[in-house]
């Protein structure tokens, strides 16, 4: 049963003291979105508040803290003094800390700030609880300070252990309800234990001397906490409160006592500490996520448009011009690189990742990584090496290859990013069952109390606005989820100022042998007619990039705006060599499209245009009946090329 169960139509007396209609809506909302049923007195200044605390009775008291002519603390006062016994909740949007614990110390019983609202039926609860728990301890106490019959009567049907020492702390009296509480009869307590024989053993040298000093004062004491033990080991929390029995002469004779029972209502008070905390975790999180993917996309575009306008200029030299559209491909790719970043990992977290594996050779796809890792490192002056089994190009893999190729581009970008001077190096070796890779760098390396969070997401060692590497702090945390789903692992070791050394373990399995089989080779004339390419394509700006490069490839073309119009011209023009098809469109959507199209020409080859483009999409659309898939934003180069193949 949740806490909203348990206050469902729960009727509550309340006054608010709040000049902001907007605040006591809000708080109105709260309160009955949370399941209380409200008896609501409004006031808004000092007048107002007195009058209504002495003309009604009321279960809670909320305040904000800035009022028309007197503060939370004026008010906590006179709530002191006409009904102390109501709870009393300050709720401000600019309360600080120390005044927040001078409220509390002067008698709140707690604070919600007006930018968590959601905060406030928690702390009403716990409030009314405790208060309730005050009443019934305070009930308690009054009737030990009657006659002694009227103790035990009292005693013998109290709800709250009721309990009496001698003033060695000989335990001469408990009551029945001992037995509930902790487990023991009052025959294994009375004369057989002292007070402290029942404490947790780590708080009992703390907890004797607190009351060694009561005793030597002969003072009581009130809302004590102590760690008790139950007879089957369990730990309860006790609020203990007690007085001294004095004899004529004013000499300690021993103590009385009440204990109630507030495990709970701390677990609760803890859990909400827990939950506020971790709020306030993720507000700090969110922040920086937000202003780090801000400067991740703009900074780029920054790069794409404010170069793009340079070239305009026809005053440029070739050059110059060159050296612009350098700057802006750069800044394509990295922006690029980022969008695919918070896409891959949105699938891994949503878990709507799927893994597709087959065979393929190792050793080309790590040759690829390794020599791009090693232009860059030239750049860098960085010295580079890539370590291999012998003879690596007979190792089939059976796995993800683009999992792999990003796994390992993002192991070797971070240590490219996080090493200035001195060497990479980068390689494989074979294990039983498994192939790990590695990659070390000479760089900053990474504290050791920062190890835990580098695969979190959004997270680097320096998170600050003055950090100075780039990166949305996904890199780390796509690598371990993508070695997850391969059914690897991936580990870290570094030392500041040192480097570091990743280490990726995939699971292997040796490849069953397959005969190789010849495959016949068939000729034909060429086909000397001019290619007519059907391009499905229903964004403008992205047709007429193809219409240019389809000029510049010598290629007839025929352009339509939805599958089901691709389709038809299918169906009616057997001309058509070649189908350039965008994946979503109105209408009809590419795959869709594709699948029909090849129900009545299965040999006429269709190249998926898609922005989607993210990890394992190639399976997807292959699988649909696409012969290839070019992804947005397209590389005039990789287009040309898959005309020459199939056009």
């Amino acid at each position: 049963m949740t806490w909203r169960t348990e206050i469902k139509g729960l009727a509550l007396k309340i006054i608010v003291l709040e000049d902001s209609r907007h605040d006591l809506e809000l708080i109105q909302e709260q309160l009955s979105d949370a399941g209380y049923v409200l008896d609501l007195t409004h006031v808004v200044n000092q007048k107002g508040f007195i009058s209504a605390l002495k003309q009604h009775s009321f279960d809670i008291i909320l305040s904000d803290f800035n009022l028309p002519g007197f503060d939370a603390f004026e008010a906590l006062q006179i709530s002191n003094e006409v009904c102390p016994e109501i709870p009393f909740i300050c709720i401000s949007g600019s309360i600080g800390e120390e005044t927040a614990i001078e409220l509390l110390k002067r008698g709140a019983v707690d604070y919600v700030l007006k930018d968590r609202p959601e905060r406030l039926p928690f702390a009403v609860k716990r409030a009314l609880d405790e208060a309730k728990e005050k009443l019934a301890h305070n009930k308690a106490e009054k009737a030990l300070q009657e006659s002694e019959h009227r103790f035990k009567q009292v005693a013998e049907n109290a709800q709250e252990w009721i309990w009496e020492v001698n003033k060695n702390g000989l335990y001469t009296y408990t009551s029945p309800v001992i037995k509930s509480l902790l487990g023991y009869s009052a025959e294994e307590i009375v004369s057989k234990k002292h007070f402290y024989d029942l404490l947790v053993p780590e708080k009992m040298e703390e907890i004797m001397a607190s009351y060694f000093e009561f005793f030597s004062r002969k003072e009581s004491f009130r809302n004590f906490e102590n760690p008790t033990v139950h007879k089957n080991g369990q730990i309860i929390i006790l609020n203990t409160s007690g007085s001294p029995i004095l004899d004529e002469n004013g000499e300690i004779l021993g103590y009385r006592g009440v204990n109630a029972d507030i495990t709970e209502s701390k677990k609760m008070l803890e859990e909400i500490v827990f939950a506020k905390e971790k709020a306030e975790e993720s507000d700090k999180l969110k922040t920086a996520f937000i202003n780090n993917i801000s400067h991740e996309i703009r900074t780029p575009l920054n790069g794409i448009l404010g170069f793009g306008q340079f070239l305009a200029d026809s005053d440029l030299t070739e050059i110059q011009r060159m050296k612009y559209f350098s700057i802006m491909q750069k800044s394509s790719n990295r922006l690029m690189n980022t969008v695919s970043d918070y896409m891959d990992m949105a699938w891994i977290v949503s878990g709507t990742m799927e893994v597709h594996t087959k065979d393929f050779p190792l050793q080309p796809l790590f040759n690829e990584i390794a020599e791009n890792t090693r232009q860059a490192c030239i750049e860098k002056n960085i010295e580079f090496e890539a370590f291999v089994p012998i003879d690596p190009e007979n190792l089939t893999l059976h796995s993800n290859s683009e999992f792999l190729r990003k796994i390992l581009n993002n192991l070797l970008n971070n240590a490219l990013k996080f090493t200035k001077e001195g060497r990479i190096n980068c390689g494989y070796t074979i294990t039983p069952g498994f192939i790990d890779f590695s990659v070390q760098d000479t760089g900053c390396g990474i504290a050791p109390d920062k190890l835990e969070i580098i695969f979190n997401m959004f997270s680097q060692e320096d998170s600050s606005n003055t950090r100075g590497y780039e990166g949305s702090g996904l890199g780390l945390a796509i690598a371990q989820g993508l070695v997850k789903l391969l059914g690897g692992t991936i580990k870290v070791m570094s030392e500041k100022g040192k480097g570091s050394v990743f280490t990726v373990s995939i699971p292997y399995v040796e490849p069953t042998p397959v005969e190789k089989q010849t495959i016949a080779k068939t000729s034909g004339t060429t086909n000397t007619n001019k290619p007519l390419v059907l391009i499905a394509e229903d964004e403008e700006t992205n047709y007429l990039y193809v219409e240019v490069v389809m000029k510049m490839a010598d290629c007839g073309y025929i352009h339509v705006n939805n599958g089901a119009e691709a389709v038809e011209i299918c169906r009616q023009n057997d001309k058509i060599t070649l189908v350039l098809m965008d994946i979503k469109m109105p209408v009809m959507n590419g795959l869709e499209a594709t699948q029909m199209i090849h129900e009545f020409r299965p040999e006429l080859p269709i190249i998926a245009m898609t922005a989607y483009a993210q990890t394992d999409d190639e399976y997807r659309f292959l699988a649909a009946g696409c012969n290839d898939y070019l992804a947005k934003p397209i590389k005039k180069d990789n287009l040309l090329s898959l005309l020459q193949k199939y056009a």
